[in-house]
């Protein structure tokens, strides 16, 4: 878009996905006009009214004005979407959200990280130890810090950018980084690559466009002091650490701010103890591996406590096509429990591929206690009567999964 930084009046689609509401409150404090839309009312569109956003819940081609300078929209708005039709035909620029984030990324110099697992996390580590350091970054990062007040996004003063760029659909390759750092590369998103040599080539690309990379090779463990549990926290510490180096951050600054991070929503994060005295915690795991390294932290934590996984997967095409994968990933559990397959960009062909009843029998073929309860109501009914004092219990999945935890809490 030719005049991205001369557009002032911004509408967004999907407002409340965690990368749009960081990229509109980004504009906002940059003295833009920012408004937006979302099929749903969510906590962050709680968030963003309480900060002075306009939004209407729903879609419809009223909500947007024809003075509308840009339009930003999510990869799961769908085309037949009335307000993206509208902008269409009235001739507004239009923008997916990374594309919109490529603008505005244009202005700095660019720390991004990329990877299969462990962006969002690295992102949290690379901000703080620049904040740490007094290098006052503008960050966007997948979660919520409380660092930054709960929020996804800090606004700074200085020309640097820290920022999660995510391969599905290579979209990271709207960023051009001044430094790409990649935590690991194992295949995912297989609703969009072909096979482990086309993902793999998604990195090299942005890898080839970027003015310095951090392979997973080059860098190793970090070995100071960490809040968070789990060998995977100590590799993801270990690149942030070697990105900050990179544009001067002090050791001081690198071990007093991965001392102090206590971990970013949804990850690991403890959420409370039941009446019972069993501890819960909320993980965004969806992907076999992050299962075995979000367990084995916890395993490392509470060395003797039960362990209670309940885990829904998240698309039924990732789950037929790692199936095998995921049925080997409760090692560390004692207990798990797949409550539904949480439907995302799913073709009927792959709902009939695979089911929770199906995942929850094979792993109970390699596991002594696993088990399917029917939906998230009945896990937590389940969970009510079963979890005892000292207990841990670990909610994980990409979806909506985490809609059991206060059912639990207040229970």
């Amino acid at each position: 878009m030719e005049n991205f930084k001369d557009a002032n009046k911004f509408f967004f689609i999907g407002i409340g996905g965690i990368g749009m509401s960081g990229l509109a409150r980004l504009l906002q404090a940059r003295g833009k006009e920012v408004s937006g839309s979302d099929s749903t009312h969510s906590s962050t569109i709680d968030e963003l009214e309480e900060e002075g956003f306009g939004i209407s819940i729903g879609h419809d081609a009223h909500h947007l004005d024809e003075d509308t300078d840009c339009v930003i929209y999510s990869e799961a708005v769908p085309e037949t979407n009335r307000e993206l039709q509208k902008a269409r035909e009235l001739d507004i620029p239009t923008l997916t959200y990374f594309e919109g984030l490529g603008e505005v990324s244009k202005d700095y110099r660019v720390l991004a990280v990329a990877g299969s697992h462990g962006k969002t996390t690295t992102t949290a580590m690379v901000a703080l130890i620049l904040e740490a350091a007094g290098k006052d970054p503008t960050v966007i990062v997948g979660s919520k810090l409380k660092e930054f007040g709960n929020r996804n996004v800090r606004v700074g003063e200085s020309d640097l950018f820290v920022v999660e760029a995510c391969e599905y659909r290579r979209n990271f390759m709207s960023l051009k980084p001044d430094l790409l750092g990649i935590t690991n590369i194992e295949l995912d998103h297989l609703d969009y690559f072909k096979d482990q040599a086309d993902y793999e080539n998604a990195f090299n690309q942005i890898a080839a466009q970027s003015k310095e990379v951090l392979w997973p090779e080059d860098t190793s463990e970090y070995e100071g002091e960490l809040a968070i549990p789990g060998e995977h926290n100590q590799r993801n510490a270990g690149l942030a650490a070697a990105m900050a180096r990179r544009v001067g951050a002090s050791e001081l600054a690198i071990a007093d701010a991965l001392a102090a991070y206590q971990g970013a929503w949804r990850r690991f994060e403890f959420k409370g103890t039941t009446l019972y005295g069993a501890k819960v915690y909320d993980d965004y795991a969806h992907h076999p591996t992050e299962i075995q390294a979000t367990l084995a932290g916890a395993r490392e934590k509470f060395p003797e406590a039960r362990i209670v996984a309940v885990f829904q997967p998240h698309q039924y095409s990732r789950t037929a096509a790692l199936f095998d994968e995921f049925v080997n990933s409760f090692e560390d559990a004692d207990e798990v429990i797949i409550p539904n397959i949480y439907a995302a960009r799913d073709s009927e062909a792959h709902k009939k591929a695979t089911s929770a009843e199906e995942l929850a029998e094979a792993i109970a073929e390699v596991h002594e206690n696993a088990h399917h309860e029917a939906g998230l109501e009945n896990t937590a009914s389940y969970l009510e009567d079963s979890l005892e004092e000292n207990d841990v219990l670990i909610v994980m999945g990409a979806g909506d999964v985490n809609k059991i935890i206060p059912m639990i809490l207040s229970a």
